[in-house]
């Protein structure tokens, strides 16, 4: 599942255009893109009508306050085309808080999204460590990542967009976590970092209420990779978050895991983030189907598609685990058409070249369809 996105980020723009509901293709399932918190656990009824008591006021501009929503994924958020489209959204509705996390992905050595830059005056000297590439030169942070330099510089990190211009930069870092505050707001600000000073990222606010939409996503990440963090659940305290959202599964249907691993380290990490942070709502996606390249690897053979079964099964297993635990779920596996559905969003071309990824139409049909469960459920 690594190595992808370099076709679509050239395409993808930074503000979003949304489908109208009549665009919505014939082969979704509008009928499932539902949050059901009727079915959730005492707990979490109170932290969704807390939630949406919020964002009521905010939409009706009677409030000051902030909703902080943290998104934890894999290279479907990495990239946050996804997330970039649903935070617009959510913006747009109630509020804009500002730009939320933003992480050196691309000092690490990996994708980053495009509404944001961080940059150095030296890029060689550096110690790169991502969450799946063994071994870590230095020891990831919350982020999954970690950009370490080995002398000491600074960085520049800079926002594309007036609406997420900086008032309050929370920086993240191994040597402790800082704050900045800025009087006038900034589109881009300067950091300095020791030398071996790891670099995780930053939480960017403008000061203004709203929806503050942080994102942390990891090319080839399972439920269980962030186990493997150090202090990883007790860091995300950072964040404060009113909602948690965990759309993670597709590597695990790609992976070698049995169903009692995959349910033992979900059920591991929604348990951690529930103890936690025992007031915020919570949220699981199912992964949608996706297909594998039976020839991959054996090249120059042409590639040869077929859907990867084991993605039902893992958002089978994932689904069972949060009903389990009384957490809502968002059945995007059922929503986008369940079995054989990958073929349909290919011929409407939503998907990317590797089958596996849906391309940047294809996530903003999925941000869209998120975002109307969720409105639906903060009206429950």
């Amino acid at each position: 599942m690594n190595g992808f996105f370099a076709t679509i980020i050239a395409t993808i723009a930074t503000t979003t255009t949304v489908y109208a509901l009549d665009d919505i293709p014939a082969f979704i399932n509008t009928d499932a893109d539902s949050i059901s918190i009727s079915t959730a656990d005492a707990a979490q009824k109170v932290a969704w009508k807390n939630v949406a008591s919020k964002l009521d006021s905010l939409e009706r501009r009677t409030s000051s306050s902030v909703i902080r929503v943290l998104h934890i994924g894999d290279s479907h958020i990495q990239a946050e085309f996804v997330t970039n489209a649903l935070r617009a959204m959510l913006q747009d509705t109630y509020g804009n808080a500002g730009r939320g996390l933003v992480s050196p992905l691309r000092l690490a050595g990996t994708n980053q999204p495009v509404d944001y830059t961080i940059t150095a005056p030296d890029v060689t000297n550096w110690r790169k460590t991502r969450l799946l590439k063994l071994p870590w030169e230095a020891t990831p942070g919350v982020t999954g990542i970690a950009a370490q330099p080995i002398k000491a510089t600074t960085t520049t990190i800079k926002v594309l967009g007036a609406g997420h211009r900086i008032t309050l930069a929370t920086i993240l870092t191994a040597n402790g976590d800082r704050t900045y505050t800025y009087t006038t707001p900034q589109d881009s600000i300067i950091i300095n970092l020791e030398a071996n000073e790891s670099l995780y990222g930053a939480i960017l606010e403008n000061g203004q209420p709203g929806v503050l939409y942080s994102a942390i996503g990891n090319n080839g990440a399972c439920f269980t990779d962030y186990l493997l963090i150090p202090g990883f659940v007790k860091s995300t305290k950072i964040f404060h978050p009113d909602l948690i959202i965990l759309s993670l599964g597709t590597n695990e249907g790609f992976s070698y895991m049995t169903d009692d691993e995959i349910q033992r380290c979900t059920t591991d990490l929604i348990r951690l983030l529930r103890n936690t942070h025992p007031s915020a709502a919570m949220l699981v996606l199912t992964p949608m189907e996706c297909q594998i390249n039976r020839n991959h690897g054996y090249r120059p053979l042409s590639p040869y598609y077929d859907i990867n079964e084991h993605v039902a099964d893992a958002a089978r297993l994932i689904s069972d685990v949060a009903k389990g635990q009384g957490i809502p779920i968002w059945d995007f596996y059922t929503i986008a058409g369940g079995h054989g559905a990958s073929d349909q969003w290919i011929k409407s071309e939503l998907f990317s070249k590797d089958r596996i990824h849906l391309n940047a139409a294809g996530y903003r049909l999925q941000a869209r369809l998120m975002f109307s469960a969720l409105r639906s459920a903060f009206r429950q």
